[in-house]
């Protein structure tokens, strides 16, 4: 520059409050961003850790619903088992009654048989003493 006549320029360094602004800006936004990223893989490993113990707690309580299943269907056939042996209960129940109804009128009719040969047998007495008073001869009777 030696023969320019021109002076070089002397680089002041200032610090521009615009360029200070927008460089802080961008930094701000990276170090939001990693935190952001950061923020998103903890959770994902959370949600992984938790989806991990959710399934657990499922296998255990598709056992224990699996028991309750069982439980429920054996007490439904006790119940179905208790119901046919009361339909069975009642049934022997009806017949012994109508067995001992049957009884009943048997034994009544033998007491009406049983009665009227009684009353017949004191008819024929009482028609005996009646021709030994008499004197008359039985039929039947033997001569003596």
């Amino acid at each position: 520059m030696p023969g320019t006549g021109a002076t070089p320029i002397a680089f002041k360094w200032e610090w521009n409050i615009n360029t200070v602004a927008v460089i802080c800006g961008f930094l701000a936004g990276f170090v939001a961003w990693g935190y952001t990223l950061a923020e998103i893989r903890t959770g994902r490993e959370q949600n992984a850790q938790n989806i991990e113990r959710l399934a657990a707690q499922n296998n255990v309580f598709e056992a224990r619903f699996e028991v309750i299943d069982r439980t429920l269907t054996k007490m439904d056939q006790t119940d179905y088992r208790i119901t046919l042996l009361e339909k069975g209960q009642d049934s022997v129940d009806q017949r012994i009654n109508r067995l001992a109804e049957n009884y009943s009128n048997q034994f009544s009719d033998m007491r009406t048989q049983l009665s009227t040969i009684s009353t017949q047998l004191a008819l024929t007495n009482q028609t005996l003493q009646r021709l030994d008073v008499r004197g008359e001869p039985r039929i039947n009777q033997p001569a003596q």
